[in-house]
Formats: C-alpha cells, sequence, structure tokens
C-alpha cells in the first residue's frame, strides 16, 4: 500500500500503482490513477494470462487544502521519464507524500477522497 495506513487505501499497493494524470487548482489535487488491487480488497479479481495483477482505474482527490507543494521532475538530457511510475507514497490522515515520475507532491488536506472506476 506504501507507507501510512489511510483505511481508504486497503488492499490497494500504490507503489506498484500508476498515474495517468494530475489536475490541481487552489483548492484541490486530483490524481487520475490506474490503481493495483491486492487479493484483500473486495472488487479483486485474478488477472488474465499475462496480466501483472488486477488494475482498476480511478482516482485520489485531495480537497480543501492547507499546504500544498509540486516539484515536477526534470529528466537528464536525452533520458526519458516514466511519468506514471511511483517511487513512494505516504498517506496518512491529513498528509500525503508521493515522488513520481510525475514530480515530488506534498500536502496536507481536509479531504482525501479515493473512488474506482
Amino acid at each position: 500500500m506504501g507507507e501510512g495506513g489511510d483505511p481508504k487505501l486497503a488492499g490497494i499497493d500504490l507503489v506498484t500503482s500508476y498515474i495517468l494524470g494530475v489536475i490541481y487548482d487552489d483548492e484541490s489535487l486530483t490524481l487520475e490513477m490506474d490503481f493495483h488491487l491486492l487479493e484483500t480488497h473486495p472488487r479483486y479479481e485474478a488477472p488474465g494470462e499475462g496480466a501483472d495483477g488486477c488494475y482498476r482505474k480511478g482516482f485520489i482527490r485531495f480537497a480543501d487544502l492547507d499546504d500544498l507543494r509540486l516539484r515536477k521532475a526534470k529528466p537528464e538530457d536525452g533520458r526519458k521519464l516514466d511519468y506514471s511510475d511511483i517511487y513512494s507514497a505516504t498517506i496518512d490522515g491529513d498528509y500525503a507524500n508521493i515522488a513520481s515520475g510525475w514530480g515530488e507532491i506534498e500536502l496536507t488536506a481536509q479531504s482525501i477522497q479515493i473512488a474506482l472506476d
């Protein structure tokens, strides 16, 4: 699940999930995700042959932001970044810190919503 213990993320491994998009404004930040579900998740289905795991699209929405810091990744010359990769993730209470190919996101938010399609 990554670090931290937010019960909304039970059965989801964030570090092996993928960020599909980042949308933010002055009041909220939304991460469009391809969540990697573990066998303990209620929506888990056994992956088909050749699949790496059970993945479901969804989002994490952080609203009523108290603090937001974004540090976009800058690829070294000639190197390509996979913006979707997640290197580490901590979501605990109202705090989140996610390091990814996209960059580093650190925030505190009054509301954290997680939804699967």
